[in-house]
């Protein structure tokens, strides 16, 4: 702005000479020169706050000598300082990575159910990149996706269904090599874990639309690798008795209530859905309820809730027939707390389905009942003082009942051991060892058959 005026002045001054007497020239000439001066001490004064910061380091070092709280303070503060506009569009790339090794032992009447190897095996776990942009202030876009080596080597499951058809080989030729087409390749997928756009204008009310995870229990949203303390996730996740992913709107917030803190979530979405998209004009329903605090200790509290409708069509030119139809409510609750280096998890899943009439799904070309399905866990770790090691038990419990050809019962008890080494905060490497029994408490209970030992572990960072 100096600049500027100055500027002004001596054009106003190149102006006046056209007309003006001499002796109010020399008072222009004496005014432009003292102009010219003050210019001269502006331009030093701001060489001079120019060159303190390279003074800064010298202080910053004290300071962190003689009160680190301070260096804190003043690091932060750079940092904050360093950031870009909330107006100003950001995108930041980050995730986690694991690879490891995994393990099955079964007698023939249960790994004749697994697809999958039993041999060792080497694996490429998770490869899961972030994609985190600031749109504006207020707005935020989250997209995670998974990157493997699928789906070679996988069974075809469609529909949701068990699989029990040959791997498939994803070999293709390189039409784009050099060598003429002789080169071979594997294609592999991408799978998207969530991509949704979020509105932020609170603490206490947010908006969130798009493909989110599940805000249900402690590991379905939060299921990075780095996080989540045991290995192996918990069946009742796998076995989704809720679904995992939905596509729709979420409202979402948290609220003090000190010493606590509330918060909630309450969707509207497709549903469980056979593709992208929902069949029907039902919309399935959702919430979740939470309460934490950290007096005396870190706890978290969880309730959730989801209601719908699921169905698929076989679809011709002349007529659209429903092959099968249900709806589903479930419930959980959730409780984690930590106490100095213990780590307690539990979760508690109910989920109950009700086909229509006529309008049941087959498994093995038998129709299936309506049911009542749980699923439960207790983990219990704590962290040694020694080099990062953390040693684990674990119990699940899932109840899926299927049809009695099959020797597995009404449900599966799971008991493991596990341990963890944490090198750096963002690198680990987890094991767990798990065994697996088929439970029957029906009143006509299957005699189940089989054994089933499973040992995996994974060397995980997070980038």
């Amino acid at each position: 702005m100096v600049i500027v005026v100055s500027w002004t002045a001596a054009r106003a001054h190149a102006q006046d000479t056209v007309s003006t007497p001499p002796d109010r020239m020399a008072e222009l000439e004496a005014e432009l020169a003292k102009q010219h001066e003050e210019l001269r001490a502006l331009h030093a004064e701001l060489a001079s706050l120019h060159a303190q910061p390279a003074a800064e380091p010298a202080d910053s070092t004290a300071a962190d000598a003689n009160d680190p709280e301070l260096a804190a303070l003043l690091a932060d503060a750079k940092a904050e300082a360093a950031l870009p506009s909330a107006d100003e569009p950001t995108l930041r790339l980050y995730g986690f990575a694991d690879v490891g090794a995994q393990r099955i032992w079964a007698d023939h009447a249960v790994s004749a159910l697994a697809p999958e190897t039993e041999a060792l095996t080497f694996v490429l776990g998770n490869v899961n990149l972030y994609l985190d942009g600031t749109i504006s202030k207020n707005w935020r876009f989250l997209a995670e996706m998974r990157f493997g080596l699928g789906p070679d080597g996988a069974v075809p499951r469609p529909k949701g269904g068990y699989g029990f058809a040959a791997p498939l080989d994803t070999s293709v030729s390189d039409p784009s090599a050099a060598n003429g087409g002789f080169t071979n390749l594997k294609w592999a997928g991408v799978v998207p874990q969530r991509a949704h756009i979020d509105w932020t204008p609170s603490d206490g009310f947010n908006l969130r639309a798009g493909l989110f995870l599940t805000p249900y229990g402690i590991w379905n949203v939060d299921h990075g690798t780095p996080t989540r303390i045991m290995a192996s996730e918990p069946v009742f996740l796998s076995s989704q008795l809720i679904p995992n992913q939905l596509i729709g709107v979420q409202a979402y917030g948290s609220l003090p209530a000190l010493p606590w803190t509330i918060g909630y979530n309450l969707h509207v979405s497709n549903g469980r859905t056979v593709a992208q998209v929902d069949l029907t004009d039902n919309k399935a329903i959702g919430g979740r309820l939470f309460a934490s605090t950290r007096d005396p200790f870190p706890i978290k509290l969880g309730v959730s809730g989801y209601w719908g409708t699921s169905e698929d069509e076989v679809r011709t030119i002349t007529a659209r027939t429903t092959t099968y139809a249900f709806k589903e409510y479930a419930v959980s609750a959730d409780v984690s707390l930590d106490i100095g280096a213990l780590r307690i998890r539990s979760e508690l899943v109910t989920s109950w389905t009700i086909y229509q009439d006529g309008k049941r799904r087959e498994l093995l070309g038998l129709p299936l009942a309506d049911t009542m399905r749980m699923g439960t866990y207790l983990m219990i770790a704590y962290q040694l003082p020694w080099y990062g090691v953390e040693p684990l038990i674990m119990a699940e419990w899932l109840r899926i009942p299927i049809p009695r050809t099959l020797p597995v019962g009404e449900g599966v008890i799971m008991p493991s051991v596990g341990a963890n080494v944490y090198f750096t905060p963002i690198t680990m490497l987890r094991m767990q060892f798990m065994v697996a029994h088929g439970l029957d408490f029906s009143a006509d209970p299957v005699m189940t058959k089989g054994f089933l030992y499973q040992a995996a572990t994974r060397l995980i960072t997070a980038f």
